[in-house]
């Protein structure tokens, strides 16, 4: 392997848009990425990429029109329901008029597609799988002019001299220490996820619940928000307001398939309708409980030559926003621009990097409030009708509180 002076952690959707965007660059990188593999684990469900950010770093990689290919326009879709499954709120992705689906500002692709389509950007072996790093030190030879870190990966191996290092790793990221002792911090809510595939032949019931997007169902202190992804299949997550150890200590069996799913209706969906609790019951395979973490939502460091952080890494927050993905890849597209400020107009590291990091901050606070709002919000115990009101009037990019609700059993 040849020589880079960029190390990028994490290939995650961040990572891999940087590193699709040094390639057209020219810039040289390494990647390292703890999966063994390209197909070692699921991606997860469906990403909404907006026209105001995600998709400009998309077009500036060149892969907006494979981008196209996977997009579901139909999948902008979202309504939101009561526990007994009445529509309170609805959007079908048409115009008001009904002529056609809206514009393609918000497009839903799935997570697997997206790897796969920034995978393919890159060469071979500019991936490389199965390099866990463990920790990022500065090199005693370092200075602000022309830093130099040292990436140490698990098993013991030692890559030094890059000259920047750039932390796309996630929640737990090993970088972030270099900049701040801030870590991620419980969220108050956890996610039960449940998947259940082949809808349209098996749960015909099931597909007409969720529709073509996003459903949406809320009651006090639980909510359940299932997604359509273009494999056929649906994703629920279970979101309940409960304390961090809860899924160790509220007694359900989560090892046992059939009785973790009656488990966690009878303690916190009981009184719900029966499509909503089967989009629980009939999942195929096992619940997944994943506790929700977050960063400080006024999150920033000073900025240090030779390190810094996009995505997770640098601003995690719970998904009530629906804004992760997109602020991610605005993050490698601003910081790409960084980085080639630096080796084609000779700007200094420091400068660079500064003003990288105040443009990304500043973005990311503002999406950070709006989805804390969001978060609590939607778990105010208020009504659903209320609730969609307040969502309305802090959505990030739109507002669902300008539409009349289209009320349906």
């Amino acid at each position: 392997m040849t020589w880079a002076p960029i190390a990028i952690i994490g290939g995650g959707p961040g990572g891999l848009t940087l590193a699709r965007l040094l390639k057209v660059h020219n810039i040289p990188f390494r990647l390292f990425e703890l999966d063994v593999s390209r197909e070692s684990r699921s991606q997860g469900g469906t990403l909404d990429i907006h026209g105001d950010s995600g998709q400009i770093a998309l077009k500036a990689a060149g892969l907006f029109p494979e981008f196209e290919k996977y997009a579901r326009r139909e999948g902008a879709a979202v309504k939101f329901l009561d526990k007994d499954g009445t529509v309170v709120w609805e959007d079908d992705g048409m115009n008001s008029d009904g002529s056609g689906v809206l514009p393609p500002d918000r497009p839903e692709i799935d997570r697997q597609d997206l790897r796969r389509i920034l995978l393919n950007s890159l060469d071979d072996g500019m991936v490389e799988w199965g390099r866990k790093v463990i920790s990022v030190s500065e090199d005693d030879n370092s200075t602000p002019e022309r830093p130099q870190f040292t990436a140490e990966l698990q098993g013991g191996e030692r890559m030094s001299g890059f000259e920047l290092v750039v932390g796309a790793d996630g929640a737990w990221s090993r970088a972030r220490g270099l900049l701040t002792d801030k870590k991620p911090f419980y969220s108050g809510v956890t996610g039960v996820e449940a998947r259940i595939e082949s809808v349209d032949a098996k749960h015909p019931d099931l597909a007409g619940r969720v529709g073509p997007g996003s459903c949406f169902q809320v009651n006090g202190l639980n909510r359940l928000a299932s997604q359509r992804n273009s494999d056929g299949s649906i994703r629920s997550n279970a979101m309940v307001r409960v304390d961090e150890d809860w899924a160790a200590t509220c007694g359900i069996k989560w090892e046992d398939v059939q009785a973790s799913k009656q488990g966690l209706i009878e303690r916190k969906y009981s009184d719900w309708d029966a499509l909503s609790k089967d989009l629980i019951l009939r999942s195929d395979g096992p619940l997944i409980v994943r506790p929700m973490y977050m960063l400080p939502v006024e999150m920033g460091w000073e900025t240090r030559p030779g390190v810094t952080l996009i995505g997770d890494a640098a601003h995690l927050m719970t998904p009530f926003a629906g804004v992760g993905v997109n602020l991610a890849l605005t993050d490698a597209y601003d910081l790409s621009e960084a980085i080639r400020s630096h080796f084609k107009a000779n700007v200094d590291w420091t400068t660079a990097l500064r003003k990288f990091e105040a443009k990304m901050l500043a973005r990311s606070h503002i999406a950070a409030k709006k989805t804390l709002t969001n978060l609590n919000n939607t778990f105010s115990g208020k009504s659903v009708e209320e609730i969609v009101r307040r969502l309305g009037e802090v959505m990030v990019g739109g507002s669902c509180a300008n539409k009349q609700a289209s009320p349906r059993s």
